[in-house]
């Protein structure tokens, strides 16, 4: 029995070894905020390079947005599968996203949508479809 148990936690460490550009680990201390103000009620996922995943439940304004190293440009997941307040997985190490569109209307801004995301391993900024600033703060 105790083979048999180390087995499968050497089988799960190498799965998550393998798999780490696709899993999202909720961190519970991180915060964001839009305009600098604090938003409630958004969960924060981190993978291993420190890519992003917002996820907001709440009605209205309900929302899930990836943002990744390698391309710096925030979207919706294609497709995520979540245990939920745990962990996400996404589809492949780049997730195929579908990008935010840039609402003209807003006022905020003209012309075409450009996120300015800047990332670090402790802090995430973005620009978000309306023109508002969007700060995530990892712990």
């Amino acid at each position: 029995m105790k083979i048999f148990l180390l087995l499968m936690l050497v089988a799960l460490l190498a799965l998550i070894a393998v798999n780490r550009q696709r899993i999202y680990v909720r961190d519970p201390l991180a915060t964001v905020t839009k305009n600098d103000v604090k938003q409630s009620g958004v969960q924060v996922f981190i993978n291993y390079s420190n890519d992003v995943l917002l996820w907001q439940d709440a009605e209205p304004g309900e929302y899930r947005t990836l943002l990744q190293g390698w391309n710096k440009m925030p979207g919706t997941p294609d497709r995520l599968m979540c245990l939920r307040w745990m962990a996400c997985l996404t589809d492949t190490d780049h997730a195929s996203i579908i990008p935010l569109n840039w609402n003209g209307n807003s006022g905020k801004g003209k012309g075409r949508y450009d996120p300015n995301v800047s990332m670090t391993g402790s802090k995430v900024t973005y620009m978000d479809a309306d023109g508002d600033t969007m700060r995530v703060e990892l712990r």
